[in-house]
């Protein structure tokens, strides 16, 4: 299925200065890459730079993309978008602080999936240098209970 239709927005829960994200590059079911380029207006951002850790969140995001596009294919473009939990395993961030104006490159892969569990690995880059190695996992609220 062609992805043209859909947008950051339609796959990815997050809107305003949360929304990290600037660009879709690969998308499928199990994996996706995007990029982000760094603004003072994200989160834990100066105007020196930001902190590393907004790298999880990049991975977040794009683990979102896959997975958001993944569950449209499943239940159609009119879904429940309730976003996903979101735990951290493990992260290894190799950089002290990202410069505003750095484009980082985020790649996401789906390592493993049970029912509306998904552990992810993902990779962030700047200049084909890693940034941060994170695994994440995250579990979706069962759509078919209602409250």
């Amino acid at each position: 299925m062609s992805t043209d239709p859909l947008t950051i927005e339609t796959l990815v829960p997050h809107r305003g200065r949360m929304l990290l994200i600037s660009e879709i590059i690969t998308l499928d079911d199990q994996q996706a890459t995007a990029t982000a380029v760094v603004t003072e207006k994200w989160p834990l951002t100066t105007l020196d730079g930001a902190n590393p850790l907004v790298l999880i969140e990049l991975v977040a995001q794009t683990a979102a993309l896959n997975n958001g596009w993944e569950l449209i294919q499943r239940e159609g473009q009119d879904r429940d978008n309730r976003g996903w939990i979101v735990g951290i395993k493990s992260a290894r961030l190799f950089v002290d602080c990202i410069a505003v104006g750095t484009t980082i490159t985020i790649e996401s892969h789906n390592q493993f999936e049970y029912d509306n569990f998904r552990e992810i690995q993902g990779v962030a880059k700047i200049r084909n240098q890693i940034a941060g190695e994170v695994t994440l996992q995250l579990m979706q609220a069962d759509s078919s209970v209602k409250n």
